[in-house]
C-alpha cells in the first residue's frame, strides 16, 4: 500500500542527534596545542617594605638612603640633608650618576642594606621602576669604580641596598 502525502502536510522527521565526540576531539587537540606553545614567563616580583607609624624610630642613629622623585630630577638624601641632586637632563632622569651615587654610598656605608624611594605625585609610575633598579643592584664596573668587592649576582650585578621601601615625597 502507498501512502501518497498530502499537499500540506510534510513527513515527520527523527529528531537530530547532537553529536559531541567530534567537539570533544577538537577541543582536546585545541588545548593541547595552546599548552604546548604557551610562552610560560617569569614574573619578577619585588618585596616592598611600606613605612608604617608603629615602627618608630630606630634607637641608633644609623644612614638611610633616601632618593626623592621628583618632576625636576632626583634628591639623594640621609634623612636630614641633601647627599646629591642630579637634574633632569634632556627630558629623562640621570640614573647612570644615580648608580655611581649610590655604589659610593654603598663603599661609606657596607653594612646598610635599605633604601627608600619617596615619588611626587605628578611622576610617572615607570620612573619609580627605574629609580628602584638604579638602587637596587649595578653593573660590576661602576661597582669597582666605587671601590666595592660585593658579590656578584646571578644576573652579573652587585647589590647595593636591596631593600627598598617606597613612600611619598615630602
Amino acid at each position: 500500500m502507498t501512502s501518497f502525502l498530502m499537499p500540506g502536510r510534510k513527513k515527520p522527521q527523527k529528531p537530530v542527534e547532537l553529536l559531541l565526540v567530534p567537539m570533544i576531539d577538537i577541543f582536546s587537540v585545541l588545548v593541547t596545542f595552546l599548552l604546548m606553545t604557551a610562552v610560560f614567563s617569569r614574573i619578577a616580583i619585588s618585596q616592598l617594605d611600606l613605612p608604617s607609624a608603629a615602627a618608630g624610630a630606630p634607637s641608633t642613629p644609623t644612614f638611610r638612603l633616601e632618593v626623592i622623585v621628583r618632576k625636576s630630577g632626583l634628591e639623594l638624601t640621609n634623612g636630614s640633608q641633601i647627599i646629591a641632586a642630579l637634574p633632569v637632563q634632556n627630558g629623562s632622569y640621570d640614573l647612570a650618576r644615580l648608580s655611581a651615587a649610590a655604589a659610593e654610598l654603598k663603599s661609606n656605608h657596607p653594612e646598610v642594606d635599605a633604601a627608600s624611594v619617596l615619588m611626587a605625585p605628578d611622576v610617572e609610575y615607570d620612573y619609580l621602576v627605574q629609580v628602584m633598579d638604579a638602587i637596587r643592584s649595578t653593573d660590576v664596573a661602576t661597582a669597582a669604580s666605587a671601590g666595592l668587592a660585593g658579590q656578584v649576582n646571578d644576573r652579573g650585578r652587585v647589590p647595593l641596598f636591596p631593600k627598598v621601601a617606597v613612600g611619598d615625597a615630602p
